[in-house]
């Protein structure tokens, strides 16, 4: 009877430890970017042009631009656009995203390097002072500060910048 107890609690163990390892949920949602922007092109009829694109842990943003100086908001969450879309004015420059390829190695070597901190966002952005996009790693603190780490196409870093007034 013992050992069967014994045995329980090992295997119960080995489960709960396991359950944890194979999780192939990314932190950030970056390679749902591909099939979002494929959705967006769907509903727009054509290649489109994007201001910005975010990845979180929980769904992907994209701002479109409508050609008009407004950029056309997207949600994609769960394998599928959101059916509200809303439109705002627009600043910077749009970037094609065709042919773009992203995978979680972009933010990983950031992860590498502050593994304590939280993964909030990845963002590719059209307005890049040098020309090109500028790809973002967000991380917040446990405090509660942010921190944005500018990294190429690789994750090689770049650079940071301190996000100053945000909060949890």
């Amino acid at each position: 009877m013992r050992k069967s107890k014994s045995l329980l609690c090992v295997v119960s163990l080995a489960a709960v430890l396991l359950s944890g390892c194979g999780s192939s949920k990314e932190a950030l949602l970056v390679s749902d970017i591909d099939d979002a922007v494929e959705a967006v092109g769907k509903v727009l009829g054509k290649t489109p042009e994007f201001y910005e694109i975010n990845a979180t842990p929980t769904l992907v943003n994209l701002f479109a631009a409508d050609g008009k100086g407004n950029a056309i908001n997207f949600v994609y969450e769960k394998g599928k656009l959101a059916q509200e879309t809303s439109v705002a004015p627009a600043q910077g420059k749009s970037f094609s995203a065709k042919g773009m390829k992203l995978s979680s190695k972009v933010f990983a070597r950031v992860h590498q390097e502050l593994p304590v901190s939280i993964l909030r966002a990845f963002s590719v952005i059209g307005d890049n002072p040098v020309g090109g996009v500028q790809y973002r790693v967000v991380l917040q603190s446990e405090q509660g500060g942010q921190l944005a780490v500018f990294v190429d196409p690789t994750g090689k870093i770049l650079g940071t910048d301190v996000m100053s007034g945000l909060g949890a």
